[in-house]
């Protein structure tokens, strides 16, 4: 099949510890890469946008006493890769028979790891969604869930597995199984039912069709309604999925959250709201440097009666004002990340000055690491940083501040503790450049 018959297939994910858990439970597949132990109490964010026949993405809730649902979670999605190359290289398999088969390998695996985890039994949902050859394939047990929006409207594709009135709901007990109400799960034996996930039908993928896979993080949080507003928004996967981590993540969650937002395009530029805000900024800032440069004209040319002004020597050379913007701020993919500036550089000293305390740098750019609109409990802490432009400008120019130090505070280093309930502006400055970081403290 040609590139040009083909849809893109442009997706991301994120997915958070939240507010009260000390690690993450939950687990993302996308693709072959998914959250690894060496980042479980970290945030995960990912993107793509490319040509592939199959594409796999899930989400996983893990569930376990002590945090121990992470290895059921873990298991579910590494055992994953297997699944893609089979339905990837094995001509004779369907979607059907790889998935079954996979998830009866993984029960298996999930239930027989309790000397990984003390002794503790864990299990996991599952949401998948498999996007092989232009055709969407549902599968999920438990109560994380699949939605499709096409036409402006909202189809949940997924089947919530949780115990109705007179029906048997899980036996598992422990702390954060959800206090018995799943009723099909990975992990599952046979005195508790057959291990079967539920199947949507299968349908061929539109252009413009916006899948959501995610965690009961967000669906405990969102009702449809707003889930449907957020997707029928013009933005990129990314700016979906920051969102909806925003809107979840509100001082009410308890839980870990976890979404992932695919969408068809057709191959081309394609314009989101972010693309525009950052090509309306780029225009103001233009006609700020065009306005500044006649207004200098001006001034010096009601100036030229003054003499020996050529000969002046301050020590600096001279400031050029330099319109630069890095590729990444053009980016359509910079949506919700943090803010990007790009400003007049400052002065740099004279070659002949070498004392370091005189030594300034040229800064184009900054750009925050992190969301720039964050929530913490009161008493955490989170640690900013910042990408400058150019590179070899040091951290340590960077100067950090609080607009509001009894609401929360920030070091030198970028460590933000939240003191009291209320909201703080962080601002991070380099030269004439700023960003900032809304603090919400709950």
């Amino acid at each position: 099949m040609s590139t040009a018959n083909k849809i893109l297939i442009r997706a991301a994910a994120e997915s958070n510890v939240g507010n009260a858990r000390g690690n993450n439970e939950d687990n993302v597949y996308f693709n072959g890469d998914y959250i690894t132990p060496r980042n479980i109490s970290r945030p995960f964010a990912i993107k793509t946008g490319e040509y592939t026949d199959v594409n796999i993405f899930a989400v996983f809730d893990g569930m376990g006493r002590n945090n121990t649902g992470s290895f059921a979670s873990l298991v579910a999605a590494s055992k994953l890769d297997n699944l893609a190359d089979r339905i990837s290289f094995d001509p004779d398999a369907t979607p059907d028979d790889a998935v079954l088969e996979y998830m009866q390998e993984t029960n298996e695996l999930i239930r027989d790891q309790r000397r990984e985890t003390g002794g503790v039994r864990t299990a996991s949902t599952m949401a998948l969604l498999i996007i092989e050859h232009g055709n969407a394939h549902v599968y999920n047990v438990g109560d994380s869930r699949v939605y499709l929006y096409r036409d402006k409207q909202l189809v949940k594709l997924s089947r919530d597995h949780v115990a109705v009135e007179g029906q048997k709901s899980v036996a598992l007990t422990e702390e954060g199984i959800r206090h018995g109400r799943i009723t099909k799960f990975l992990g599952m034996n046979s005195r508790e039912g057959k291990m079967e996930p539920y199947r949507a039908k299968p349908f061929k993928v539109k252009k413009g069709d916006k899948f959501l896979v995610c965690s009961d993080g967000v669906t405990d949080q969102l009702d449809e309604d707003e889930i449907t507003v957020c997707l029928a928004k013009r933005k990129d996967p990314f700016g979906h999925t920051n969102e909806l981590m925003a809107l979840s993540m509100s001082d009410d969650s308890d839980d870990n959250v976890s979404a992932v937002v695919v969408e068809a395009i057709e191959p081309g530029i394609h314009i989101t709201q972010n693309m525009i805000m950052v090509m309306l900024g780029c225009l103001i800032m233009l006609f700020g440097v065009a306005v500044g440069f006649v207004f200098g004209w001006l001034v010096g040319s009601t100036s030229s009666e003054y003499e020996g002004l050529d000969d002046y020597d301050s020590g600096y050379y001279n400031m050029e004002i330099i319109n630069s913007v890095s590729k990444s701020d053009l980016s359509s993919d910079t949506s919700d990340v943090g803010d990007v500036s790009s400003t007049i550089p400052t002065t740099v000293p004279n070659k002949d000055q070498t004392s370091s305390e005189d030594i300034q740098y040229t800064v184009y750019g900054l750009t925050l690491r992190q969301n720039n609109d964050i929530t913490l409990q009161r008493g955490r802490s989170v640690t900013l940083s910042v990408e400058i432009n150019p590179d070899n400008v040091p951290q340590s120019y960077v100067q950090w501040s609080s607009d509001n130090e009894k609401v929360a505070t920030v070091d030198q280093n970028g460590k933000v503790v939240a003191k009291k309930k209320g909201q703080a502006t962080i601002s991070a400055s380099a030269g004439n450049v700023t960003v900032t970081c809304l603090i919400r403290v709950k």
